[in-house]
């Protein structure tokens, strides 16, 4: 089963679900495990990586590769019932795809190590509204096929800001949905097997999708 049907299963238990739960309190401590979806990459004025051929000159934008899919872990601590902090660990992979204007294959591995936070907008709700915010470092690997392929790597800032509504399952499971704007910082250089010079700069910035399981300890 791929995880695109996995993800739509979930989806349609979370549309479905009718059970309520208690609103959170000071004090509750909440893990999820969420699947996360990246199908919209952005141009270079938004986010994607520009890749410079200084030798060559030759610059292009260039994709991080399409679709991402991955995995993120978050642990929260309520310390207001409005209000969650916490931290969080994501690990995505954008598979290849042709960049236009380049015609190169690019792809891209990314490791996010964050300081999570939420505001909860209607937290005594059935559909729980909030604000999901974090910030921290992501460890970037972006691959360009010059032929032969070539590594830029980079560890640097990283954010994102976005819109979730939660839905109590019970007692103490929910599913949630996010939909957020991460922003990533991106430098890197050096000397291909040809011997250009070769730069990857700027930011890799993207649209991604979350779908999480969350439980209430």
């Amino acid at each position: 089963m791929t995880l695109r049907k996995v993800c739509l299963m979930l989806l349609c238990v979370f549309l479905a679900a009718g059970a309520q739960a208690r609103e959170y309190r000071a004090g509750d401590v909440v893990v999820g495990l969420g699947a996360v979806f990246s199908p919209l990459g952005l141009g270079s004025d938004w986010g994607e990586v520009n890749v410079e051929d200084q030798t060559a000159n030759i610059s292009h934008d260039a994709k991080l590769g399409q679709p991402g899919m991955g995995v993120e872990v978050q642990a929260l601590y309520f310390v207001h019932p409005r209000v969650a902090v916490g931290v969080g660990f994501e690990d995505q992979y954008f598979s290849r795809d042709l960049s236009s204007g380049w015609e190169l294959d690019s792809s891209t591995r990314e490791h996010s190590y964050m300081a999570v936070g939420r505001v909860y907008l209607t937290p005594e709700a059935g559909y729980k509204l909030y604000i999901p915010l974090a910030v921290g470092v992501s460890d970037t690997d972006i691959t360009v096929d010059f032929g032969p392929r070539e590594h830029f790597r980079y560890t640097g800032f990283a954010y994102y800001a976005g819109l979730g509504v939660e839905r109590p399952l019970g007692e103490r499971w929910a599913l949630g949905l996010e939909v957020r704007y991460n922003g990533n910082k991106f430098h890197d250089s050096k000397n291909i097997t040809n011997g250009d010079h070769v730069v990857v700069y700027r930011k890799d910035n993207y649209i991604s999708a979350i779908l999480r399981a969350n439980y209430r300890i």
